[in-house]
């Protein structure tokens, strides 16, 4: 009796014997051991946290200039409350709104980037007023350009 021994493609082992009949002696499943990543792998890793990584640094820089513009919004507020108060005690707006200090306000805000006070412009007669701030974000003016403004109401 004659046997040849073959494998076919590393899974099952074939014996043919004399009488020319196929039989399945040994079956054998072996797993590839994989012990590195492969080339493709890493780069389509790679890429997915470069794309979120834009992503996050795009949208956290947008968000710090309407945190900022927010800020600028709620400082206006702020003067124009208190120049509110000091015309009802008066009878006029003030020339500069350094006169706010220390009974109105205690400090007048400032711009939280750059450190430098918002414009305010005194009507001719005192009797009205203009407040602007400058934004970064264009979405959160009220005039043309980036331009906030309040006036007297």
């Amino acid at each position: 009796m004659l046997r040849l021994s073959m494998e076919l493609d590393n899974f099952i082992v074939l014996k043919i014997n004399n009488k020319n009949q196929l039989r399945i002696m040994n079956y054998e499943l072996r797993i590839k051991k994989q012990k590195a990543f492969t080339l493709i792998e890493l780069m389509v890793v790679m890429t997915i946290i470069i794309v979120i990584s834009v992503v996050a640094m795009v949208s956290y820089a947008g968000s710090g200039k309407k945190a900022r513009d927010s800020r600028r919004i709620a400082d206006l507020e702020k003067i124009r409350l208190a120049l509110e108060v000091i015309r009802q005690t008066g009878t006029t707006y003030p020339a500069n709104p350094s006169a706010l200090e220390p009974t109105y306000l205690s400090k007048v805000p400032v711009d939280p980037k750059t450190g430098a006070g918002y414009s305010y412009t005194p009507g001719a007669t005192n009797y009205t007023y203009t407040l602007d701030a400058t934004m970064e974000d264009l979405g959160t003016t009220n005039m043309a350009g980036n331009i906030y403004r309040v006036t007297n109401p």
